[in-house]
């Protein structure tokens, strides 16, 4: 838990001014603009093999694009791992190369390095042709040759780069299939380059918890927010209890800038909340966000492969009476929590704010 402290400390109220300048595709006008190391992956069924595909935006002028299939030994084929790195004239309509970089397996794969190329100009072209200017899906028809003639593109803003969230072909299956998204922590982060897919839930570690039965209700305030937890947790910051290495739970006020409608606001926190950070990968398939009058509720299961470790996040952000955004962190291991759902459940459902 202790990564998962140093990231809660850090100010949410960044996350706004992150995204005040305009970033974007060549001749796209985003809704949210890109921040500089946010990417996403697929999984792209239009592939006999398993196979992902991934986008990552350095700027207006730099991305990156990455193909991985993993070595399988029923299909007698070799893991290839291709990432092509370009640069862009932002001043033109599709995706002009200006220069490349090309890195990996890519000996015998002129292929697939080809197939990075029309994926980077196929999909930002088709991007272009739309207009998304509030947080709603949208899904038109269209023809994609490379996947084999009529298809669905279901776009959502809180995707990055490309705004697409799946790709179905006429029998309505997937083609194209979001995997996750997420946002590097700096130049060192090297989470876009060593993903290697996810599958369903991954199983978590095994770990043994038991609410005391001893244990006594106890209100916990901050502000205008309030909360119920038991004498199990321990208060470790002046916003921050953690129930031994199980679970933890912040309480955080953040201001808005006054150019962004509360709306947005909420829209951007929901997609910046359901990025992968550092090693850590959002499962977006698992992801729930829900929206209510003056609040949206965010819920992510994150998988690290390092450690093996599952957990499951949620971020609560209420307008508040004060004109301030109220934001509850809550995070527990997925193990824990599928044990004692009615437990964490109900700490989540006393949570309220004024």
């Amino acid at each position: 838990m202790k990564k998962i402290i140093r990231r809660i400390v850090l100010s949410a109220a960044a996350l706004f001014f992150a995204t005040a300048a305009s970033h974007a595709l060549p001749c796209v006008a985003q809704y949210i603009p890109d921040s500089s190391g946010e990417y996403v992956y697929y999984e792209d069924k239009s592939f006999k093999n398993e196979t992902f595909v991934g986008f990552l935006y350095f700027n207006d002028t730099t991305y990156a694009a990455r193909i991985y299939s993993p070595a399988s030994a029923k299909a007698k084929t070799l893991e290839k791992d291709i990432t092509v790195y370009v640069n862009v004239d932002p001043s033109k309509a599709g995706f002009v190369l200006t220069g490349e970089k090309i890195e990996g397996t890519v000996e015998g794969n002129a292929d697939l390095v080809n197939y990075l190329h029309d994926m980077l100009y196929e999909l930002s072209k088709r991007r272009q042709r739309e207009v998304l200017e509030n947080g709603n899906s949208l899904t038109v028809g269209d023809d994609f040759s490379q996947f084999g003639g009529p298809v669905k593109i279901k776009y959502n803003p809180l995707i990055p780069i490309f705004n697409i969230e799946e790709i179905c072909g006429a029998d309505g299956k997937p083609i194209l299939l979001l995997q996750t998204t997420g946002l590097l922590s700096d130049s060192s982060d090297s989470s876009f380059l060593d993903f290697k897919g996810l599958y369903g839930i991954p199983k978590d570690k095994k770990r043994v918890f038991k609410k005391d039965k001893k244990s006594e209700d106890v209100e916990v305030k901050g502000g205008v927010q309030k909360i119920t937890l038991d004498t199990q947790w321990q208060q470790s910051m002046q916003n921050l209890w953690l129930l031994g290495d199980y679970a933890l739970l912040s309480i955080n006020e953040m201001g808005v800038p006054a150019e962004i409608t509360v709306e947005k606001a909420f829209d951007i926190l929901a997609r910046r909340f359901s990025n992968s950070t550092t090693h850590s990968y959002a499962i977006r398939q698992q992801s729930k966000i829900t929206r209510e009058e003056n609040r949206v509720s965010v819920m992510n299961v994150f998988y690290q492969p390092e450690s093996g470790n599952v957990t499951r996040d949620y971020k609560i952000i209420t307008k508040s009476s004060s004109g301030n955004f109220a934001m509850l962190t809550f995070t527990v291991f997925d193990s824990v929590y599928q044990k004692s759902r009615f437990y964490f459940d109900t700490i989540l459902k006393s949570y309220t704010v004024e």
